[in-house]
């Protein structure tokens, strides 16, 4: 072996040692980086010609990073609702810019909502389907990224929902007599999600026999205060002899509200009082000397605002609002790819696509392998510090190893140099 061979050997030990050791020294950095995956160190022998076995050409060693991007690290809860971790295979979908069309992908989950409502990673933006005003998502194409949309959770400021359904349960006297009234009021909300107050009276007119009328609906907080015109009725209500509902005149029993003072839309509503001969809803079978109401329910909803934001298993993104209520507004996508190991590391945990990750396709969070979303929850660096601190060892020592050989070369360069001297 010529001295000029070991004297390069050493050389690309040297530096391939180095490598190695940068890279223990970025996992031992990122140990504590959620979503941040460890890479390790692939060595590969350098030959700069056949050898025989009366010569022995050196070649050396060069080193290569290797990715494992497919490991899971472990899932710990957090109490930030937009920290969201991805439990199993896929990548959360990003683009550079609200309206982007460069596909971005990452397993960290530290996402914030920035002073417009989106969902951020730095500077880029989670994507996911959108669902329309009633919460309805369609997920498009399967593999077009321009079906998807930056996540905005002030998408929709507030929500309410106006009254079209009443259901009524109680129970008229059945000991009244004739021309005896009895009123129940009930909360209708119109269509700018504000509540107001319509009162059913009932009148006995005969056997068996009520009359139903609605008042003009009023200001829930009061009730002298008139908000707009009911038309519809008087209603005929009858009930057989069990005092089960029998039938109502006209059928169904509908409330129409015009001219709200608060300039909402007319409204129709609905009142549920049962099916004839069911005793499920409106019955006569009281003994007592008033109407006992059981419940009186609609399905209206008053306005409320924007209060925080939830993200289901399957990915589904909720926005929440002070009146209780939530709405569905997007559902998170999720790309897998035939080998996610060859993607292009980026800073902040992101990843960009490659020839040898070949193309993403984006699923829904629980399908096609795709791996379930966690909120309020982070993927832990998969970095082991124990395991990290033995290759620093064995490169630590294969650097200084490789030294010496540079050294001992030296040594017989300058031997042979003084003998032609």
């Amino acid at each position: 072996m010529s001295l000029a061979g070991a004297m390069n050997t050493a050389v690309s030990a040297l530096k391939a040692q180095s490598q190695a050791l940068a890279m223990v020294s970025d996992n031992l950095a990122n140990s504590s980086t959620s979503g941040y995956k460890a890479v390790t160190t692939r060595f590969s022998t350098l030959v700069t010609q056949q050898f025989s076995s009366t010569s022995y050409p050196s070649g050396g060693v060069f080193s290569t990073v290797r990715q494992n991007v497919s490991a899971q690290g472990l899932v710990t809860s957090t109490t930030n609702d937009t920290d969201l971790a991805l439990d199993g295979n896929g990548m959360f979908v990003l683009t550079d810019s609200v309206d982007g069309n460069a596909a971005y992908f990452t397993r960290n989950g530290q996402f914030t909502v920035n002073d417009e409502g989106y969902l951020t990673l730095g500077n880029y933006y989670l994507q996911g389907w959108p669902a329309d005003s009633s919460g309805n998502i369609s997920q498009g194409a399967t593999n077009s990224i321009a079906t998807l949309d930056s996540i905005n959770v002030n998408r929709f400021s507030g929500m309410s929902s106006a009254t079209t359904t009443e259901t009524i349960k109680a129970s008229l006297p059945a000991s009244a007599d004739v021309l005896d009234e009895h009123s129940a009021t009930m909360e209708v909300v119109d269509s700018l999600g504000i509540a107001h107050t319509v009162t059913m009276t009932f009148t006995k007119t005969d056997t068996n026999e009520w009359s139903m009328e609605l008042s003009n609906p009023t200001k829930a907080s009061d009730s002298t205060s008139t908000t707009g015109t009911s038309s519809g009725g008087p209603y005929t209500i009858t009930f057989d002899e069990s005092g089960n509902l029998s039938s109502t005149t006209p059928s169904p029993v509908t409330l129409s509200v015009s001219g709200w003072t608060t300039g909402a839309a007319d409204s129709t509503i609905t009142l549920d009082l049962g099916e004839s001969g069911s005793g499920n809803r409106l019955t006569q079978k009281t003994n007592t000397d008033s109407i006992s109401i059981t419940s009186i329910s609609g399905n209206g909803i008053t306005y409320g605002a924007y209060s925080g934001v939830e993200v289901s298993t399957d990915g589904t993104v909720y926005a929440k609002y002070d009146n209780g209520q939530q709405l569905a507004i997007y559902k998170l996508a999720v790309a897998t790819f035939p080998n996610v190991n060859g993607l292009n590391a980026l800073s902040d945990g992101v990843y960009q696509e490659s020839n040898s990750s070949g193309t993403y396709a984006l699923q829904k969070a629980g399908e096609n392998g795709a791996g379930t979303i966690k909120s309020s929850a982070l993927e832990a660096s998969t970095v082991d510090t124990a395991d990290e601190f033995t290759r620093m060892i064995v490169a630590q020592q294969a650097y200084s190893a490789a030294s010496q050989v540079i050294t001992s070369t030296k040594d017989m360069f300058d031997s042979l140099m003084s003998a032609v001297r």
